[in-house]
C-alpha cells in the first residue's frame, strides 16, 4: 500500500492561519446594527465639511483630557467625508445628527439609549477590560451602532486602544 503524506498547499495554509491570528488581536469590533436610516449620502449631508456633535460618556482610564485624546483618534480616522468630530460643535453642525460613545456602560444599555441624550450608567475606570458602544444618531434615533472590546491597555495612546476606536469608526460609517 502506498501512503501519501497530507500536504497543505501554501494558500490553504494561509487561509487557515489568518482567522487564528486574527483571534490573537487584542481588540474586537462587533457591528450591532446598520439601520435603514443610514446611507452614505445621509452621512455626507450631515457631516461633510461640518462639525459633528460627539457625546462622550465614561472615562475608562480616569485620565484628564480623555475626551480630547479620543476626538484626536476619531478625527485622524478616515471615514469618507471631511468630518470634524467635536464635543463643542459650531454653527456648521446639523443639530439632528450626532455621534454618541459610552465606555464601560451597564450591560443592558441598548443603542437607542445613547441617542436619547440621557446619561448612561458607566463602570469605574478599568483599563484591563474596556467595552465601548458607539452610535450614529439621526433625529434621536439610531442609524448605526457598534460595540468594541479591548483588554489590558495603558491609556488612550495605547496602539490597541487606538486600533479599537479606528475599527469602530470604520464599522459605524461603512462605505
Amino acid at each position: 500500500m502506498i501512503q501519501h503524506r497530507f500536504r497543505l498547499p501554501p494558500l490553504a495554509a494561509l487561509a487557515l492561519a489568518v482567522p487564528i491570528l486574527a483571534g490573537c488581536a487584542s481588540d474586537r469590533v462587533v457591528v450591532s446594527d446598520i439601520g435603514i436610516r443610514y446611507s452614505r449620502g445621509e452621512f455626507s449631508a450631515a457631516a461633510d465639511g461640518r462639525d459633528l456633535r460627539t457625546v462622550i460618556q465614561g472615562n475608562p482610564f480616569g485620565t484628564p483630557d480623555f475626551d480630547q485624546a479620543l476626538l484626536r483618534i476619531m478625527n485622524r480616522t478616515y471615514v469618507g467625508p471631511a468630518t470634524r468630530f467635536t464635543t463643542t460643535p459650531g454653527p456648521t453642525a446639523k443639530r439632528d445628527y450626532f455621534v454618541s460613545l459610552v465606555f464601560n456602560p451597564a450591560p443592558d444599555v441598548v443603542p437607542q439609549a445613547l441617542c436619547s441624550g440621557k446619561p448612561i450608567p458607566t463602570a469605574p475606570p478599568n483599563p484591563s477590560r474596556i467595552t465601548a458602544r458607539a452610535v450614529f444618531c439621526i433625529t434621536g434615533g439610531e442609524a448605526t451602532a457598534v460595540i468594541g472590546y479591548v483588554n489590558d491597555v495603558t491609556g488612550p495612546d495605547d496602539p490597541n486602544f487606538v486600533s479599537m476606536i479606528q475599527h469602530m469608526m470604520l464599522a459605524m460609517f461603512p462605505y
